[in-house]
């Protein structure tokens, strides 16, 4: 456990974990403020949209800021992968425009019984853009091994939009917010974006459609947190209903920054040695050993204290939330564990493809049982798919997993 500890401190993910956890404080008060300062209409409307949004958030540069980061830390010549990032950016920029044509054309279908959300959405179309260029510049300062400064901007991203999105908000309502959430990181991304003079570069085969295929793994896996939320929103037409879900899965799902925070200081070292079998191995059992015993601490203490912490933070009129909490914080620990360690493994060592295949079978489930759920027993429908979903994904992530040890490429060191 001390040699575990000691790597991740070495790695500098101590500034990433801080970083994680200052912007997931700073992502939760933005949702405390919010649901406190807006009626639950329109805090309802406001988390359709954004659920909405994210189903186009992870095709935006159509997924090559993720292939910089799988194929970069593999570049010996730091020209080249000074090339490859300015050939990621243009490409990027000219898809995601692409990709925001497709959104505008599908606004009228967005629009939902909730209420009316197209000057929501036509703010939110020019998110794609800043998505991608604050996640690039991310992507080049990880590849750099510069964690420290990945995670500075992190913490002045989630500041920024928790100051002035909570505080406009206050005063011209939730549209504020949306304008605050879609300009901060664009301000951010061109401050750090340094474009350099144009070089020629040879691109890594399968540069494109590791991206792409990032990309659909991406979206689906985007629909085990938004999916629920959106088909709520259709099905049921209640905003209050919407919001009751919204503010139960806002722990849960803000608590995956741990997980996170470790497997993203360890990604570059995972696709540095994508063919070593035994570092794999110890890295994934390093994890386990770690992670089973807090996700199981945590998941108890939250559980038992549900409505205790649905009543202070929300407030009594979000009493109903506590029962989806519960349910929700089972489904929490399946991430932990299984969800978010090999799913980014296997998109570590290039199986994108892989994780894609499987994020569409785990969509089709969800959008089935979700449909009949909903309209059996409503959000509490929603809460049990969405959980059993997380634990069933991380146990077919884990079987895709053992299944990439068994090639025979891989290096067996004696």
């Amino acid at each position: 456990m001390i040699r575990i500890l000691k790597n991740f401190i070495n790695k500098e993910g101590t500034y990433v974990f801080a970083s994680s956890l200052f912007t997931k404080i700073c992502s939760f008060l933005t949702s405390l403020i919010l649901i406190r300062i807006l009626s639950q209409d329109e805090f309802g409307v406001l988390s359709y949209v954004l659920s909405a949004l994210a189903f186009f958030i992870p095709f935006s540069g159509a997924g090559i800021q993720y292939s910089y980061l799988r194929y970069a830390p593999m570049l010996d010549d730091k020209k080249n992968r000074i090339a490859l990032f300015q050939h990621s950016l243009f490409r990027g920029l000219l898809f995601s425009f692409f990709l925001a044509l497709v959104l505008f054309l599908l606004i009228p279908w967005l629009n939902s019984g909730v209420g009316n959300t197209t000057i929501y959405s036509s703010w939110l179309i020019f998110y794609l853009f800043s998505f991608f260029l604050i996640e690039l510049v991310k992507m080049r300062y990880r590849v750099a091994d510069q964690n420290k400064k990945y995670a500075g901007i992190d913490v002045y991203l989630s500041f920024l939009i928790l100051f002035f999105g909570t505080g406009l908000s206050y005063f011209y309502g939730p549209l504020a917010y949306v304008i605050v959430f879609v300009t901060v990181p664009l301000v951010i991304g061109l401050f750090h974006l340094k474009v350099p003079v144009k070089m020629a570069v040879k691109i890594p085969e399968k540069y494109y459609s590791y991206g792409i295929w990032f990309g659909i793994g991406g979206i689906a896996s985007q629909l085990m947190y938004s999916l629920d939320v959106f088909l709520i929103g259709k099905l049921i037409q209640d905003p209050q209903q919407v919001a009751f879900y919204r503010s139960a899965s806002i722990i849960p799902i803000a608590l995956f920054f741990i997980p996170n925070s470790y497997i993203t200081t360890h990604y570059t070292d995972l696709a540095k040695n994508s063919m070593d079998k035994e570092y794999l191995i110890r890295f994934a059992k390093d994890y386990i050993k770690l992670f089973s015993v807090l996700a199981f601490f945590l998941g108890t203490v939250l559980y038992f204290m549900s409505d205790f912490i649905i009543s202070i933070l929300f407030g009594e009129e979000y009493a109903e939330a506590a029962y989806l909490f519960e349910i929700l914080i089972l489904g929490m620990v399946g991430a932990f564990i299984l969800r978010i360690p090999f799913g980014n493994i296997l998109a570590s060592v290039g199986k994108s493809n892989w994780n894609a295949i499987l994020a569409f079978i785990i969509l089709v489930l969800n959008g089935i049982l979700n449909y009949y759920a909903i309209y059996a027993w409503g959000i509490v429908g929603a809460a049990i798919v969405t959980s059993t979903l997380l634990w069933i994904s991380g146990i077919l992530s884990l079987a895709l997993f053992s299944v990439y040890l068994q090639k025979k490429s891989l290096v067996k060191r004696s």
